[in-house]
């Protein structure tokens, strides 16, 4: 690793992540010079021996591969400081979720890694404390890219051709989609990146959009920001929907192909690892937007702050001593990223056939200033694509259990709170049967009544779970809009007793939706610790069939299931 320029500092690009993610807790990471027990924590990280020195990392999960292999292989060293063990164990939590738990007090790791040091910026401008050194050294790098299907890039020119934003745009505002540039083969143009305030790569993306409106390299301003809403919006217009890691859309593109989506933003060393594991077919190439893009830096931010001792910080700076000799470009590339070195060169699968061009990119975007990124994730949320969202609560006799439908309504509150005006959002309950409470209309004017209405749920009678997500979807459906993301998100405690439809009936139907662009997601939550495994299996079924995706979720931890759920709107 070397030591970063503030030149050198770049957004970057998140991707292949666990789509929810618990915090990281201080046992071993607390100030009381690191102490931990002999046994394993609840959540499952790993028991350090007694008096060692615990170093806890909490790292962006595209790294979780590779850091998992050098952490186990350094604590075979036996380290040891000051005469003490040293114990290194990590954590996967996304960026955007590491910096605001960071910033709560509820995730104290002794070093942070996320996937770009401007997490490390805002986290420095939102909390007002100096946890962040100026300067971290870079673990690896990976720029960010629009991924596309070859056939696609191909059409506009690739690899002869520069191609950028600017391309985006005109796809985007295409009327007849693909066809007006010759190819009505390939349908609608459909754009997909991750949510800003979850995910760097989209953030990063995001960034881009914005800087390739102004024409700009650097210096993006609060008013380059207000300029540039149009032509963002435009972009943002042809989204099928968002989210908060690129593993769920990895997953989608694989299933799906070119139907899914036309091009991704994504961080290159995502590109490789699809194109690696997609098997037969056309692979995605890397385009590296003309306008200038971004380089994930990956910093290894050893923080200043309160729960970290002088043992810890002095056990941290060693793991960075010892991640610097062996790190190798060619053991970066075996996972897909370059060295943290700019100098070095690029080795391993980043090659031309996984549909990367280490050559590029030649035009790297400045890192704006905190207040403008504060600004720009503003102006994203007020502009980006609307949702139609139908909420669906199971609210039969069992979840009168363990406090269930007390907890539940805490979570569709939370859901309810990360919602913007443009949303629309409606509500259905079920029990044996299905009963439509707040029809689906704007948040501007319906928030009120949809918090009213969920505090105000009771529970009794029996459950027709399948029934009502076939009516939510139905409802959704019919309002036969695409220049919404359509969704329906329902929570449910059991077995399904009381439907008229079957499970198989129901997945065919949402399999056979068709085009991503209007048709209805499901998102499903199988809740509580007492569902039967084959009620889980048919929830995540019905997900998976509608291009959706399953949560399990508990009292304990149900609003930030319905925190990540909402990342998807």
């Amino acid at each position: 690793m070397r030591a970063m320029k503030k030149s050198q500092l770049f957004i970057v690009v998140a991707a292949i992540a666990a789509v929810a993610v618990m915090a990281l807790v201080a046992s071993g990471g607390g100030g009381g010079g690191g102490d931990s027990s002999t046994t394993a924590d609840r959540d499952g990280t790993p028991a350090a021996p007694a008096g060692a020195v615990v170093v806890d990392i909490a790292y962006s999960p595209e790294k979780a591969q590779l850091l998992e292999a050098a952490i186990d292989d350094y604590n075979r060293t036996d380290p040891r400081v000051n005469g003490r063990a040293v114990f290194v164990r990590g954590r996967s939590v996304s960026s955007g979720d590491a910096q605001v738990d960071i910033a709560a007090g509820r995730l104290r790791p002794t070093v942070w890694s996320p996937a770009s040091s401007m997490w490390g910026r805002l986290l420095t401008f939102e909390s007002d404390r100096g946890y962040v050194p100026e300067e971290s050294p870079s673990i690896v790098r990976t720029p960010l890219v629009i991924a596309m299907w070859e056939p696609m890039a191909r059409a506009l020119g690739w690899p002869r051709r520069a191609i950028g934003f600017a391309d985006v745009l005109r796809l985007a505002q295409a009327d007849r989609g693909w066809e007006q540039f010759g190819h009505p083969e390939f349908g609608d143009f459909k754009l997909v990146h991750t949510n800003p305030d979850y995910s760097t790569s989209g953030l990063s993306g995001v960034v881009a959009e914005y800087y390739a409106a102004t024409g700009k390299k650097e210096g993006l301003t609060e008013a380059d920001v207000d300029r540039s809403r149009s032509s963002v919006r435009a972009i943002e217009s042809a989204i099928v929907h968002y989210g908060d890691t690129t593993l769920f859309i990895a997953d989608q593109l694989r299933r799906s192909g070119p139907g899914y989506a036309s091009a991704v933003f994504m961080e290159e060393a995502t590109l490789v690892d699809f194109n690696q594991r997609r098997g037969s077919g056309d692979k995605l190439v890397a385009i590296y937007p003309s306008e200038g893009t971004f380089y994930s830096d990956s910093p290894y931010i050893v923080l200043n702050a309160p729960w970290v001792s002088a043992d810890q910080r002095a056990a941290a700076e060693q793991f960075a001593t010892w991640l610097d000799g062996n790190l190798t470009p060619e053991l970066a590339g075996r996972y897909g990223f370059r060295p943290g070195a700019l100098e070095q060169r690029p080795a391993g699968s980043l090659t031309a056939a996984n549909g990367v061009d280490t050559a590029q990119p030649r035009r790297v975007l400045g890192v704006p200033e905190p207040r403008v990124l504060a600004k720009l994730k503003d102006t994203w949320r007020a502009d980006r694509k609307p949702a139609n969202v139908l909420l669906v609560l199971d609210t039969s006799g069992s979840m009168n259990d363990e406090k269930r439908l007390e907890n539940a309504k805490r979570g569709l509150q939370a859901f309810l709170r990360e919602a913007a005006p443009q949303d629309r959002i409606g509500l259905t309950a079920f029990n044996e049967e299905t009963r439509d409470l707040v029809p689906i209309a704007p948040m501007s004017g319906n928030r009120a009544k949809l918090r009213q209405t969920v505090d105000g749920l009771v529970s009794d009678g029996g459950t027709a779970a399948y029934d009502a997500v076939d009516h939510a979807v139905d409802t959704v459906r019919g309002m036969a809009d695409r220049d919404h993301i359509n969704a329906v998100v329902v929570l449910t405690d059991g077995e399904d007793t009381d439907s008229g439809i079957s499970a198989r009936s129901l997945v065919d139907k949402l399999a056979a939706q068709g085009d991503s662009t209007s048709h209805v997601r499901v998102f499903t939550i199988a809740y509580g610790n007492s569902v039967a495994g084959g009620a889980k299996e048919q929830m995540a079924a019905i997900a998976e069939a509608s291009g959706g995706l399953a949560y399990e979720g508990s009292t304990d931890d149900i609003d930030q299931v319905y925190r990540s759920i909402s990342s998807f709107f």
